[in-house]
């Protein structure tokens, strides 16, 4: 687990428009998992996160030379990790979170500012519904999405399928919806 050692540098970035709580992924990463900012420590830079490696102590300037050492440092968990520790994780108070995420034991991240992307909560795990869009457009259905769910709709029924899975909506189509979504996931 990494921790903030004392300054070395004063950053010489904000923390752009990021804040305790927002979802993010790494912009750096071309399959990245969704993540928590849990803390934004002020006058902390990348040079003052420090975390064990096999080969010593390393800090998060060392482990991301594209960006500036001086760069404010964003602490982040991922949101897989904070879900099933802390479930009750989105109704804590935004100045307790990262004392939450320590006592409990999570893998905390430093990153600049500038690697992290803000993201809608919940967008990487409704990726899936993608691929069931164009199944339903295809189909002849008229389909709206979001980032997190998806409407269907079709001779005056309509239906609602969220990200976990959960078709909502009445009519002759629901069972059938179902079996669509749980074979999708599977």
């Amino acid at each position: 687990m990494g921790r903030v050692a004392p300054h070395k540098m004063v950053p010489t970035e904000p923390a752009a428009d990021l804040s305790v709580g927002d979802s993010v992924i790494d912009s750096d990463d071309d399959d990245p998992d969704e993540a928590i900012v849990i803390d934004i420590p002020a006058g902390a830079t990348l040079e003052d996160w420090e975390y064990e490696t096999d080969s010593g102590t390393a800090t998060a300037a060392d482990g991301n030379p594209n960006y500036p050492a001086d760069a404010q440092l964003v602490v982040i968990v991922f949101r897989s990790a904070l879900a099933e520790t802390v479930p009750d994780w989105q109704e804590i108070d935004p100045e307790e979170l990262a004392e939450k995420a320590d006592h409990a034991g999570i893998k905390q991240y430093g990153f600049p500012t500038g690697r992290l992307e803000r993201i809608e909560p919940g967008a990487m795990a409704a990726e899936w519904l993608d691929g069931l869009a164009d199944r339903f457009a295809d189909a002849g259905w008229t389909v709206t999405q979001d980032d997190t769910e998806l409407t269907v709709e079709q001779f005056d029924e309509e239906y609602r399928i969220t990200a976990d899975g959960t078709v909502e909506g009445e009519g002759e189509y629901r069972t059938p919806l179902e079996n669509i979504v749980e074979m999708e996931r599977s």
